[in-house]
C-alpha cells in the first residue's frame, strides 16, 4: 500500500519459551477463546501441543508470509531465510531484548529515550525436560529458524560494535522522566492496553 519499498525488522524469540508463554498467556487470560476449553478440560502443555499442531512453527510462517494455520516445511523455512536476508534489515532476538534494541538504534540512527521492562513475568512453573523435547519435536522449523536469526544477531552485533557502543552509550546518559511524566506514560499506556482488549472482544 505504500509508494515505496519497505524496510522490515523483526524480534525471534526461543521457540520453546515462546509456546510456554503462549499456553500460560491463554490460562491467565479468561476473554481469551481456547481458555474456557484449557481449564474446562485441564489440558496441559503436552496437550496443548496436540491440540494446536497446525498453529506450531509459527514464527517460520510469519516470516515466510503464508498463512499461520496450516502446514510447515522445508520450502517454508527456505523462504522465511531468503525474506529475513534479503528484505530485513535487522533480526534481533526476544532474549537480548537490550542490545537488539542498540542494534536497531545504530542501524536507523533512532534516539532511544529512557524504558523500562514492562509486563515480564517473574513467576514461570518449572518444566519437566520431556515437555521440553516434546516442544523442540513440534517446532524444528522454528528452531532453525531461530537459530539461524541468532548467528546472524551477533555477526551484526560484532560488525556494527563502534555504531552500537555510541547508542549504548546515549542511552545510558538519557535523563529519567520525573514521577508526573512516568505516571502520564503509565496511564497512557494502560489506556491503549485496555482499548485493545476491548476491541479484541468486540
Amino acid at each position: 500500500c505504500l509508494p515505496q519499498g519497505g524496510t522490515y525488522i523483526t524480534m525471534l524469540r526461543d521457540p520453546v519459551k515462546r509456546v510456554l508463554s503462549s499456553y500460560q498467556f491463554i490460562l491467565r487470560r479468561p476473554l481469551h477463546p481456547l481458555h474456557r476449553k484449557l481449564k474446562a478440560k485441564g489440558i496441559g502443555v503436552e496437550e496443548f501441543l496436540e491440540f494446536t499442531a497446525n498453529r506450531q512453527n509459527l514464527q517460520t510462517k510469519m516470516l515466510a508470509g503464508v498463512p499461520y494455520v496450516g502446514p510447515c516445511d522445508e520450502q517454508t523455512l527456505a523462504r522465511a531465510k531468503e525474506h529475513a536476508t534479503k528484505s530485513f534489515r535487522v533480526v534481533g532476538i526476544s532474549e537480548r531484548f537490550h542490545e537488539s534494541l542498540l542494534l536497531i538504534a545504530s542501524s536507523f540512527g533512532w534516539d532511544i529515550p529512557y524504558y523500562e521492562n514492562r509486563k515480564v513475568s517473574k513467576n514461570r512453573p518449572a518444566v519437566d525436560p520431556a515437555t521440553v523435547e516434546l516442544i523442540r519435536q513440534h517446532n524444528p522449523y522454528d528452531l532453525e529458524l531461530y537459530e539461524f536469526g541468532r548467528q546472524r544477531f551477533e555477526e551484526d552485533m560484532v560488525r556494527n560494535a563502534d555504531a552500537i557502543a555510541r547508542t549504548a552509550a546515549a542511552l545510558k546518559a538519557a535523563p529519567k522522566p520525573g514521577k508526573f511524566q512516568s505516571l502520564f506514560q503509565t496511564t497512557v499506556g494502560s489506556g491503549r492496553f485496555l482499548v485493545s482488549k476491548v476491541t479484541s472482544v468486540l
